[in-house]
């Protein structure tokens, strides 16, 4: 028996050895696949767990961006009311004083100056607020998720990145407090911008002159020309790029060179207000936020215009008529209370959930949060 085996082995050596190395192969083959197949899922597995973070952590930094901008509306009021302060002319006027003329021209420009104030103000500020929390947010997401963040290092199997720039609290701190330059220099200055423009639109119009709707609606909108689309803009890549400056700190200011961290935020945020995605955006939330003022005005031309028939809800005929101008300031002037409330808030509402606003702050927290080569 046991010869008989022997002789088939020598007979059959060459099959044999053929079957061994075959079978030898595909074992090997499938180790290797499934060894594979197990890194392969492994990877999957913390790439999802790695998106879900991200994703979780942006999540709650857009909630703390909404949460900022809202808490800083009654600061921005305060501000708006201090700089154009039209309730301490109409306090005077109740006493009937001989320049009331003069007065009530002041009065008139005052308070369509703070109406287009706060939209562009409220633009800016939850935008600029956005941009500043989510190039913060993306380096605190990168630096919590980096093992060799505390000695600066590589991390294994991270061939080519570099090491991830550890941005310290004090400097957090520091970048996040820039938002004071727009709050307390941005606005003033941006409001005589404003305020030029509003006198050269409105100061032919006399205060018994009968505005319709649309009248209304098209001084806004030369109002806005001239601020944006003026010949002495014309030759800028955006028409709203002029608005940066009002917005934060220029290169040449004070700040420049007093910390490099420092620095480097301040330059890379300026590189996003200078570019035209921004711009695009900034463009959006302004028609977004002059509309939602349209809005608020046809409500008054309807309250002061409409007739008392209960079938006319749906009737357009009262935004024909014509309100005079010296009783269009009221409504003006009470549009900051309306514009600027506490939450909620219908213009920053819009402007919060305004869908290119959050692509926006999706890409840059994306370009944050992702480890440079």
């Amino acid at each position: 028996m046991i010869s008989w085996i022997w002789t088939q082995i020598k007979k059959h050596r060459r099959k044999l050895v053929y079957g061994g190395v075959l079978i030898g192969g595909v074992y090997m083959a499938y180790r290797y696949a499934h060894k594979r197949i197990k890194e392969i899922q492994e990877k999957e597995a913390s790439d999802c767990l790695t998106h879900a973070r991200r994703q979780h952590h942006f999540d709650s930094n857009q909630r703390t961006c909404n949460m900022t901008v809202l808490s800083m509306v009654p600061n921005l009021r305060e501000i708006l009311q201090q700089l154009f302060d039209t309730e301490s002319i109409t306090d005077t006027l109740k006493s009937n004083p001989s320049n009331k003329l003069e007065l009530w021209e002041e009065l008139k420009i005052l308070s369509v100056t703070r109406m287009v104030c706060v939209v562009y103000a409220c633009s800016m500020m939850s935008l600029l607020v956005r941009i500043q929390l989510n190039v913060i947010g993306g380096y605190i997401y990168l630096q919590n998720n980096n093992t060799s963040t505390h000695n600066n290092e590589k991390p294994e199997g991270a061939p080519g990145q570099t090491p991830v720039r550890v941005i310290p609290k004090p400097a957090q701190e520091k970048y996040l407090s820039e938002i004071k330059h727009f709050m307390d220099k941005g606005i003033s200055q941006l409001g005589e911008l404003i305020k030029s423009a509003v006198k050269k639109e409105i100061s032919s119009i006399s205060l018994k002159e009968r505005l319709t709707f649309h009248n209304v609606e098209s001084c806004l909108q030369h109002i806005r020309e001239r601020l944006e689309t003026s010949p002495e803009i014309s030759n800028l890549s955006s028409p709203t790029l002029q608005l940066c400056p009002y917005m934060f700190p220029p290169e040449n200011s004070a700040t420049q060179g007093t910390d490099e961290i420092h620095e480097g935020l301040m330059q890379e945020t300026r590189d996003i207000l200078e570019s035209a995605d921004f711009h695009i955006v900034l463009k959006t939330s302004l028609d977004r936020g002059f509309q939602k003022l349209l809005d608020l005005l046809a409500e008054s031309y309807k309250t002061n215009l409409q007739s008392g028939d209960p079938n006319s809800s749906h009737n357009t005929e009262y935004l024909l008529g014509g309100i005079p101008m010296a009783k269009l300031i009221p409504i003006f002037n009470g549009s900051l209370y309306k514009l600027c409330s506490d939450a909620p808030n219908p213009l920053l509402q819009e402007l919060l959930l305004l869908e290119s606003a959050k692509t926006l702050a999706a890409n840059v927290y994306e370009a944050f949060s992702q480890p440079t080569s």
